[in-house]
């Protein structure tokens, strides 16, 4: 099979050094053993956020904890579009390694810097100059507008950092690399619990201070992985005379990146009409809402661990055109997740009251984040195996498709479902069952449409083997 793909690209040699070849080797080991630092990666970065709510909560109060976690879904429908980006960063670095032209992954990743500050400054003024807007937009309670802007302003100087965090890691992940991008991980949300803790005790700063401490963390998180790109060596290099813009590079990002970026700023979206609904139950239910998406965030982060390490496993298959593997691949992928989502969502069922009650003496609080989380926890499997069906038709290359489907079956069911029952009823507890419906439609809408796309990549290669055959 590789014989034959890579006589029909034309190239000669296979790419010089790169962490791993997903292309070969026991899958399901491969798979376990690449997602297991991603998983750490995700599950740590929620785990220094919930550091910042945490720190507030003890040494600030309830009403700082409202106003940031007021600003979650706000902040998601800013970056994700940019951020959605370096997803067709890492497909088309994956696959152009599963291709072997390693001139099309220098390019990839040399464009990927400028492309990342361009996206990066865009949101420092969009940030800027629209944040209170977009809070009053969304009922921000008024007890707490004042704290939630205060917080995006400063939190949005760092996006830049953000951007590029993520664009470099995404590179380094589609090289097969997922342990170093933890290790940068943990060594700045290390400094970034340091740094709540010295800006809040000790400058008696609030919401600002963990702002400030979330920048310079991911900003010291962007130049570790930057300079261990520079300094790698193969193929997989970021090389000063390739850090500029290339046309065909450039529109393959995009075609992935765009509708990849799209489809979580969709989602964002639908999570902006649902945090106005919940704003308008009061500060408690901000609260108890905001506690409760600290810790329902954990599951998600590990049942998106296997989504994304899975496309990176399609996008080098489908590059080397090894059908069988790509196959495998979502196979294994939606029953890790099943089993993953089920037996985490349980235990966080069974745990979550009783640690909420360590951090929070309000009883009010702690009714609206019980409702919350048993909901979403007993039913996030479902997220994760629609995670899994989204981002493999990402890694087949239908990356559009992949944002029409979510549109359809999450987001505009989730606004329509707000804005009519929710509002129809006042029940509190009907934010989150739409949530659990959404995931669910969505996921039977891409069943058949990646069997599809299988169907006809394997009539594609099949192809491309029969006309080398024969030639």
């Amino acid at each position: 099979m590789h014989k034959v793909s890579m006589r029909v690209h034309g190239y000669k040699h296979p790419p010089r050094k790169i962490e791993k070849d997903l292309t070969q080797g026991p899958l399901l080991k491969q798979i376990i053993l690449y997602s297991i630092p991603l998983l750490l990666t995700n599950v740590l970065l929620h785990v220094f956020k919930t550091a910042d709510i945490a720190v507030l909560a003890i040494f600030v109060g309830d009403r700082a904890v409202a106003a940031v976690g007021s600003t979650t879904s706000l902040i998601s429908l800013m970056t994700m579009l940019f951020i959605g980006i370096s997803v067709g960063v890492n497909v088309m670095v994956s696959r152009y390694i599963g291709e072997h032209d390693e001139e099309a992954v220098k390019k990839t990743i040399g464009l990927s810097v400028p492309l990342a500050l361009l996206f990066g400054v865009v949101l420092i003024f969009v940030g800027q100059f629209c944040s209170r807007f977009f809070l009053e937009i969304m009922d921000c309670d008024e007890n707490v507008i004042d704290l939630a802007e205060k917080y995006l302003r400063f939190y949005f100087y760092g996006v830049p950092l953000v951007v590029l965090y993520n664009f470099m890691s995404a590179i380094m992940r589609a090289s097969g690399d997922t342990v170093r991008p933890l290790i940068y991980l943990i060594i700045g949300g290390v400094l970034n619990v340091g740094l709540n803790l010295f800006f809040v005790l000790v400058l008696g700063r609030d919401v600002e201070g963990v702002a400030i401490a979330t920048v310079v963390s991911q900003g010291v998180s962007a130049l570790l992985c930057i300079i261990s790109l520079i300094k790698a060596k193969g193929v997989v290099k970021l090389r000063a005379k390739y850090m500029r813009f290339y046309k065909r590079e450039l529109l393959a990002v995009l075609k992935i990146g765009v509708p990849s970026g799209l489809q979580s700023s969709l989602f964002a979206i639908s999570n902006v009409t649902l945090q106005s609904a919940i704003n308008s139950f009061g500060e408690f239910a901000m609260a108890g809402s905001s506690y409760a998406a600290e810790v329902d965030v954990y599951i998600y982060a590990c049942m998106n661990s296997i989504a994304v390490a899975i496309m990176s496993f399609i996008s080098q298959n489908y590059g080397a055109e090894n059908y069988d593997r790509v196959k495998k691949s979502v196979i294994y992928a939606l029953i890790i997740n099943t089993v993953l989502g089920l037996a985490i969502g349980l235990l966080v069922v069974l745990l979550g009251t009783p640690v909420i009650k360590l951090v929070t003496s309000e009883e009010k609080v702690v009714e609206y984040f019980t409702i919350r989380n048993i909901i979403m926890s007993s039913t996030y499997f479902l997220c994760g195996l629609m995670e899994v069906l989204s981002y493999s038709v990402r890694g087949l290359g239908k990356s559009v498709v992949s944002m029409i489907v979510s549109l359809i079956g999450a987001c505009l069911f989730r606004i329509v479902w707000v804005e009519v029952v929710v509002k129809l009823t006042g029940d509190f507890s009907l934010i989150w069952w739409s949530y659990t419906a959404s995931w669910a439609i969505t996921s039977l809408i891409f069943v058949p449409i990646l069997l599809s796309q299988l169907k006809k990549t394997k009539r594609k290669f099949s192809k491309k083997i029969e006309n080398s055959v024969s030639a």
